[in-house]
């Protein structure tokens, strides 16, 4: 079994110091020394020569600016987290400057240490092969965004595919749609497509299926965007595992500007494999209390798998027209931000029943409007300023 990874943490204040051990045990690392600033710390650091070194850093931070330098110095290997309760932009740029990996604000919790930890850890690794001259070239890729929800029929799909004919048409994107839902793989119906192959298929030619002839299996939706669609059969998904769905998704981020990953509303290795993938992750909830309550444990989920936050953005999509509860509601019970709010919208329906994306169907609807903003926001773009007319029309 191996051993937990071993840390030594810096802190003058005992008892804030006893708080960061306590979060690092709960996260179950090892704190092998602990001591203040100063030639102190770098002794214990010689001596314990741990994983990684959390170090806290407050008022006057000269003290502690100088002792990461001196830490720096002595194991130039072995990164440094800062957490501190200092949150302005100048007191982070010290740190950085300083030596500091990362920064978390005090006091840092037992799963935001994991994640600092391991990605730190994650990213000396990849800078030490590069400097040895072992990394391997890769492929350029586009971005994965993975749509998923704890709980089924909240609109995932109907997200899924009005958001990768967004961004096709709207920010000049090569974009490809994979329908992963196992229970129902609706992604083809919608966009009104005839199906000939499915990810079943490419499942069942893995080992010989490469950039070039995913392409085959691919059906071309009018907007331009590349839709590989479920098994006709639910049966069919029994053949596919993990390496098949990682394949997939790196095979077409490798051809696409933006992968888009409809999931259904469980959890299983399946979908496992397209959050661990995923660049962004689209976490919908509706406003009804049991798909509260299901993303509340969604987000404990992703949170003990060390997800990142900055990945996960909550999506409310506003399934009916009666709430009761209000999206500040949603984000004091779950104690997550809400990214985007999608408004109810009966155009939704209709432009479903019809087969076609709400963004092409009605693109002035409010749903079609919401949608599209999101996508510029996700692309890093911003739309171009409205007209006259758009302002009349309500676009």
């Amino acid at each position: 079994m191996p051993k937990n990874l071993e840390v030594v943490v810096i802190d003058p204040d005992v008892n804030s110091r006893a708080d960061t051990n306590r979060a690092l045990t709960l996260a179950r690392f090892t704190v092998t020394g602990e001591a203040g600033y100063g030639i102190e710390a770098v002794t214990i650091a010689q001596e314990k020569k741990p994983d990684i070194l959390v170090l806290a850093m407050e008022e006057p931070v000269a003290r502690a600016a100088a002792t990461m330098s001196a830490l720096a110095d002595a194991l130039p290997e072995t990164p440094i987290i800062v957490y501190s309760s200092l949150a302005d932009a100048a007191s982070v740029r010290r740190a950085m400057v300083a030596g500091a990996r990362d920064y978390l604000v005090k006091p840092p919790r037992p799963e935001e240490l994991a994640r600092a930890v391991y990605s730190v850890l994650e990213q000396e690794e990849r800078r030490r092969t590069r400097l040895s001259g072992e990394a391997s070239s890769s492929a350029a890729r586009g971005t994965v965004i993975t749509i998923f929800g704890a709980k089924g029929g909240i609109g995932k799909t109907t997200i899924a595919t009005n958001l990768a004919t967004s961004l096709c048409r709207n920010t000049n994107s090569s974009v490809a749609i994979v329908d992963m839902d196992t229970r129902f793989g609706d992604v083809a119906i919608m966009m009104d497509v005839v199906v000939e192959y499915s990810i079943a298929d490419v499942g069942r030619n893995i080992d010989s299926v490469d950039r070039d002839s995913i392409r085959d299996y691919l059906v071309q939706h009018g907007s331009g965007v590349q839709i590989l669609p479920a098994p006709l059969h639910p049966t069919e998904w029994g053949a596919l595992h993990r390496h098949h769905i990682g394949k997939v998704i790196e095979l077409l981020s490798q051809t696409n500007d933006y992968v888009v990953v409809d999931t259904p509303g469980a959890f299983n290795e399946l979908v496992a494999t397209a959050l661990e993938t995923a660049d962004i992750i689209l976490l919908v909830t509706s406003m009804d209390i049991a798909s509260i309550k299901d993303t509340a444990l969604a987000l404990e989920m992703l949170r003990a798998a060390a997800v990142s936050e900055d990945k996960v953005k909550l999506v409310i999509n506003h399934s009916t027209s009666s709430n009761s509860l209000r999206p500040e509601d949603v984000e004091r019970v779950l104690e997550y931000n809400v990214y985007w709010r999608i408004p109810h919208d009966v155009a939704v329906s209709n432009s479903n029943q019809l087969g076609q994306p709400i963004v092409m169907a009605k693109p002035y609807a409010r749903a079609s409007r919401a949608i599209t903003d999101m996508s510029y926001s996700l692309a890093g773009l911003r739309r171009d300023k409205k007209g006259f007319l758009d302002r009349v029309l309500g676009r």
